[in-house]
């Protein structure tokens, strides 16, 4: 006979060890980019192009004002504004299928940016569409397409107490897009391709016919909703160890020009389209530490996201706060 005492002290210990182990990996985490923002002073002194394109990745553009436990790949907007500015006045910003017809046609300047967006929160429309607007930018979002044009919250998403309460009391700026800003956003020349239907995990942990479904399913969404086919294709989670070559032959079966991870760097002429590489914007990204990001500082830092990816496991970069 099971001893339920046991039993419920077994899965107190669990969750209390799940919750030790989720703070230390936010600690080494921390302390990680801590680390690599004095570490990359010298390389950004030195910085050039060096013929390799940034292209930059975004989840939020909001004013999330609130304490949090963990860090959100979420950028204010008046931050974002600056950003936008500096890459106005410095870089060719192109869309990321702008940028694969110039290196296709041997046409690259050396200059170029793109800046790219994941999930499809509302706040994209909001907040960061104007912006885009207003300084004459394109980008391009990948959308999980199975939440857009509804009102549920993102099933993946790390949130922390401060979160869910806020998401509580300011639904509104949690929600994601809707299809008609979508299709908004098209019109003006914004860019769209598919992030899965429903990010329920990475491709990796998936089996491989769940996998298929997944991107065929949000492929087919993606065409009944914006009468176009997509293109571009953006890996959940996105680092080495979230997809693999089987998931890249179903996205050439399927038609798709190209995918982008979340591997660290910049990506030369002969990168493999189906493998490039991506830079995030962190919400506590000073400008100087921006402009490192995008002038190839940062470049140092994919030896240590290997490291950090074995030491950590697959995911690693999804950092989870449990219920109390």
């Amino acid at each position: 006979m099971v001893d339920p005492v046991l039993c419920s002290q077994a899965i107190v210990s669990r969750s209390y060890q799940k919750r030790v182990n989720i703070k230390i990996r936010n600690i080494l985490r921390s302390s990680a980019r801590r680390l690599l923002k004095t570490a990359t002073y010298v390389p950004y002194v030195f910085s050039n192009t060096g013929g390799k394109t940034p292209i930059l990745v975004y989840h939020r553009v909001c004013p999330l004002h609130f304490k949090k436990d963990i860090v959100y790949a979420n950028v204010y907007p008046e931050e974002f504004e600056r950003q936008m500015l500096y890459l106005k006045r410095n870089f060719d910003v192109v869309t990321v299928s702008e940028y694969l017809d110039r290196r296709s046609g041997g046409l690259l300047n050396g200059s170029e940016i793109c800046i790219t967006f994941d999930d499809g929160f509302r706040d994209n429309y909001v907040y960061a569409f104007p912006v885009l607007k207003k300084n004459g930018l394109k980008a391009a979002f990948f959308i999980v397409t199975k939440y857009i044009g509804g009102n549920d919250l993102f099933g993946w998403m790390p949130m922390d107490g401060a979160a869910r309460q806020d998401s509580i009391s300011n639904r509104e700026r949690w929600r994601p897009l809707s299809w008609e800003e979508v299709r908004e956003m098209m019109e003006y020349g914004m860019e769209f391709g598919t992030h899965t239907h429903t990010h329920r995990a990475s491709l990796a942990e998936m089996g491989p016919e769940e996998a298929r479904g997944e991107i065929e399913k949000s492929t087919a969404v993606f065409r009944q909703k914006t009468g176009t086919d997509s293109r571009l294709f953006s890996y959940p989670h996105g680092t080495s160890k979230d997809y693999n070559s089987h998931h890249v032959l179903i996205l050439k079966s399927l038609d798709y020009r190209a995918a982008l991870t979340t591997t660290i760097g910049r990506n030369g002429p002969r990168q493999n389209p189906f493998e490039l590489k991506r830079i995030i914007v962190y919400e506590d990204d000073s400008l100087l530490e921006f402009k490192k990001k995008v002038n190839g500082a940062y470049d140092m830092a994919a030896p240590l996201q290997r490291v950090w990816l074995k030491v950590a496991g697959t995911n690693a970069d999804d950092v989870r706060i449990p219920e109390n």
